[in-house]
């Protein structure tokens, strides 16, 4: 089973639904399997989830579950199933009136008197939200047309660029500010059979600003208690009104995911570049876990190799400092889904084997210049393993808190942790570097004396450690925080 620092997040669905598939993207390097609660059933979504936690358990490892909520994503409505052509310099009206294209016996009243295609819109309130002369994308961008006016309920735009439209395709519109809600009807039940199914990540789609991310948080307090663990929220940053609000974004959230889709249609595709080694950057800083997302290996949707941009692309998420670099489509509908895994775990592999030997390929080395005081524990942990060449970093911590602040530094060292959280081990399946984790919870007898005695008794006890290792030891982070070098 390959062992890497930067981590895979595999989306699951048709294409590896399957008990076997998931096993073998298990052993290919899978970390963390997504679900997208914009497709799929209930029974599936559990199946899906009892099928890596089989598999995972039988082969020792840990994979997360990263529930992806759908979110407000603005659709068409309901067309003929060969979809409508359109053509360049043609009109079409986006309708929030009507819910379904009529293409059979005689034409509805709106179409008749207006005698152009009238196109259904799922939400409701788009006519309130867009003004004249907005860019309308539909479909990934792959149609784009302009506002001409607006009349009611109904949308006159110009199309701009010739193609198909089809059923529930989406729409963005860049120049617009959504007022829908972040957390619809839909995504507040799924999200409590998340809970019921004790996921460990949620994603948030369409995040605007922080303030999506605490109503999410405090929603879910009000459907936990005390005997439930409260999932991490993971903010996805494909709005061009969240990239304005990044900061306090990545302050408030547990972590963030760069949607690259929805992204490049919502900012110039240009800038996503740009973007993502911003967020990646800021999401550092803090010490908050990063997904790049979106299209990684497209071409393994239906080939078995993926082209040399799409590897190069990878590769510098990884030079970017990335904590998990995201599959979508490659593994829920592609016909290689485990050659993919593989595929993207050998990238991983070969850029972090020359960072660990060539310093100068690194893109940040330990810094302290806008380092908080209470992180000097950890920062004193990664420059004493680098300098005494630690075989081993090993952190003992209950929230999190001083295993984040300590992967912050990007040490290639082997890094273990000790918890008596059996939740945080999940957390850190997203989490750069951490492959190995231990639940311990130890007696107040334990707890008498030396800390460091303690754990490093229990590591000997496990054979975690081996005679002759030079390790180094950290915990406490939050309250001056404590650090131990020795020789086992």
């Amino acid at each position: 089973m390959r062992i890497n620092y930067t981590k895979i997040v595999a989306t699951l669905g048709p294409s590896s639904e399957s008990y076997t598939t998931i096993e073998e993207m298990v052993q290919a390097g899978m970390d963390t399997a997504r679900l997208n609660f914009s497709h799929g059933s209930y029974k599936n979504f559990k199946d899906l989830i009892d099928n890596v936690r089989k598999a995972a358990k039988k082969h020792k490892k840990i994979v997360g579950i990263l529930q992806d909520l759908q979110g407000p994503k603005i659709r068409l409505g309901i067309l003929p199933k060969e979809g409508i052509k359109i053509k360049r310099g043609e009109k079409i009206i986006l309708s929030t009136a009507v819910s379904t294209y009529k293409v059979s016996g005689k034409p509805g009243k709106l179409q008749k008197e207006l005698a152009t295609p009238v196109i259904p819109v799922q939400y409701k309130a788009l006519h309130k939200d867009v003004k004249k002369n907005n860019k309308i994308f539909i479909d990934d961008g792959l149609i784009q047309a302009q506002i001409m006016k607006i009349s009611g309920k109904n949308i006159t735009c110009l199309i701009k660029t010739s193609g198909t439209l089809y059923s529930n395709k989406g729409i963005n519109v860049p120049d617009a500010t959504i007022s829908a809600k972040t957390l619809t009807a839909k995504d507040i039940k799924d999200l409590k059979f998340g809970l019921t199914q004790g996921v460990d990540y949620v994603a948030l789609s369409f995040v605007k600003s922080a303030k999506d991310i605490k109503d999410l948080r405090n929603l879910i307090k009000k459907l936990t208690n005390k005997s439930t663990n409260s999932p991490k929220i993971i903010a996805k940053i494909e709005r061009h009104e969240a990239i304005d609000n990044l900061e306090e974004i990545i302050q408030e959230t547990d972590g963030v995911m760069v949607a690259r889709g929805d992204l490049g249609i919502e900012i110039p595709p240009e800038k996503v570049p740009i973007i993502q080694k911003a967020i990646i950057k800021l999401a550092n800083r803090y010490a908050k876990p990063v997904i790049t997302a979106t299209q990684v290996l497209s071409s393994m949707v239906e080939n078995p190799r993926p082209t040399r941009a799409e590897i190069s692309d990878a590769a510098n998420a990884v030079f970017d400092n990335t904590d998990a670099i995201m599959l979508s489509n490659e593994t829920a509908i592609g016909a290689y889904p485990v050659k993919a895994v593989q595929t993207l775990a050998k990238v991983i592999s070969a850029v972090e084997n020359d960072q660990k030997k060539h310093e100068e390929i690194l893109q940040t080395k330990i810094q302290n210049n806008t380092l908080p005081q209470l992180n000097a524990t950890c920062l004193s942990a990664c420059e004493l393993a680098l300098n005494s060449n630690a075989d081993k970093v090993i952190i003992y911590s209950k929230d999190g808190y001083t295993v984040r602040q300590v992967i912050k530094h990007r040490v290639f060292i082997p890094t273990l942790i000790v918890t008596p959280n059996p939740q945080l081990i999940q957390e850190l399946s997203l989490c750069w570097g951490i492959n190995q984790s231990l639940y311990k919870k130890f007696t107040q007898q334990e707890l008498k004396g030396s800390f460091t005695s303690t754990i490093t008794r229990f590591l000997k006890s496990t054979k975690t450690v081996n005679s002759g290792e030079k390790i180094v030891i950290v915990y406490n982070a939050k309250n001056k925080g404590s650090v131990a070098s020795l020789t086992v």
